[in-house]
């Protein structure tokens, strides 16, 4: 009897464990001096005119489309069933903690919207400085429904006056017994364990248990099938499909895709090289591993025209190449970086990101400095600028910062 298991669950932190490697290879690191993976000399095998070019938007948005949030809320749901049931009043506090690309501050965000139950967004920079009276007012201990906390991480400061908030909020928490569901970046639980010593107050947190190379297996698949796209993704370097082709494989791909299913996974499967080489360099985080295999799609040069006469045909298959993992151009910390800029990553990961202003406030930079830097940094596809001016981390970045953060001995996150 095949035996199959949620892709998606929730562990306790102290449970985590980074996806390994494959034996046989060594993982590509961030740092430019990385060694190249070794391989047989083999031609590529790809079409006619042998041309490849990157996927355009149109067929990355059908291969691999956005992943929905929806798998990883159900999960949580799941996951907390027994504490929204509780009512031992040492169980008050929930804590979920998540590293980027792991959307578990939108998973908890998303379910507490959907229970009604009220949200405490984070202050301002200035009203933390200024100790955030009016905000811990909203913490009381007459609701009976949970109150969510989704950005722990953006109530404080590495600033001298940047974590009384958080002492603040935790005696609250402790006089009213408020039932709490709390979100926390990684990075910053790592700091606030690290100055305050949180673990010791709050319990532990759970996590998104990673995404290694047998879940990734089902679920990059799954992602192509969403939209009604069929798609066989193959091995520029040999022509092989990189995924298993089973009919107990694709029986439950295709389940995983229906609607208001939950994606399954067996651990009968053996990932292949590629996909467990995905899975460990970015350390079993999924939007880490999305963005990193969209990285890796091509197609041919014809790509639209075959695409629109093939998906008319519904048993009719597009063959999407799969660059090697040798030959994958990711983004890396360059040699010179320096001082300036190893802080001003480690403090925009530290807060989850932030504006050039609040850098200003926070390091001792000019204005000037910042702005180059940032620059600098975003022309290496490490950072980027979203929605409010908030700089940070990007995702396919993401590993070779952390790597270098590490090799450097900045404080990092148990991710």
């Amino acid at each position: 009897m095949t035996i199959y298991k949620a892709i998606w669950e929730y562990i306790s932190l102290s449970q985590y464990l980074k996806p390994n490697a494959p034996a046989s290879e060594v993982v590509r690191g961030g740092l430019s001096s990385v060694s190249r993976l070794l391989r047989p000399n083999t031609r590529l095998v790809h079409s006619a005119n042998g041309k490849l070019c990157a996927a355009p938007p149109y067929l990355l948005n059908r291969a691999a489309p956005v992943p929905d949030l929806e798998q990883m809320v159900i999960a949580l749901e799941g996951a907390l069933q027994d504490w929204c049931f509780a009512k031992d009043t040492k169980k008050s506090v929930k804590v979920i903690v998540g590293p980027p690309g792991s959307n578990v501050e939108q998973a908890v965000a998303t379910l507490g919207s959907r229970n009604g139950w009220p949200r405490l967004g984070a202050p301002t920079p200035a009203k933390i400085i200024a100790g955030g009276n009016a905000w811990l007012e909203n913490i009381n201990g007459d609701e009976l429904a949970p109150l969510v906390i989704p950005q722990l991480g953006k109530c404080f400061l590495r600033h001298q006056d940047g974590l009384a908030l958080i002492s603040r909020l935790l005696d609250r928490l402790e006089s009213t017994r408020r039932r709490c569901l709390i979100a926390c970046d990684s990075w910053a639980w790592a700091y606030l364990v690290k100055a305050l010593h949180i673990d010791a107050m709050l319990p532990m947190p759970l996590t998104l248990a990673p995404i290694d190379g047998t879940r990734l297996q089902f679920w990059l698949p799954t992602l192509a099938r969403t939209n009604g796209g069929h798609f066989v993704f193959r091995d520029t370097s040999n022509g092989q499909p990189i995924f298993l082709v089973d009919s107990n494989y694709e029986d439950l791909i295709r389940r995983n895709a229906k609607p208001g299913q939950m994606e399954a996974f067996g651990e009968w499967v053996g990932a292949g090289n590629l996909v467990k080489q995905l899975a460990a360099y970015s350390r079993g985080l999924p939007m880490v591993a999305w963005n990193i295999w969209r990285e890796c799609l091509q197609v041919t040069p014809d790509a639209k025209k075959t695409i629109e006469r093939k998906m008319a045909r519904v048993d009719d298959w597009y063959t999407v190449w799969v660059k090697p993992w040798s030959q994958l151009p990711l983004p890396s910390v360059p040699q010179s970086a320096e001082t300036t800029e190893s802080i001003i990553l480690h403090t925009l990961l530290l807060h989850g990101g932030a504006t050039a202003e609040l850098l200003e406030m926070l390091l001792p930079f000019s204005h000037n400095q910042v702005r180059h830097t940032l620059n600098q940094l975003m022309d290496a596809d490490l950072v980027e600028v979203k929605a409010g001016n908030q700089w940070r981390v990007t995702l396919l970045g993401y590993p070779a910062v952390r790597q270098f953060m590490e090799n450097e001995g900045y404080l990092v996150d148990a991710f």
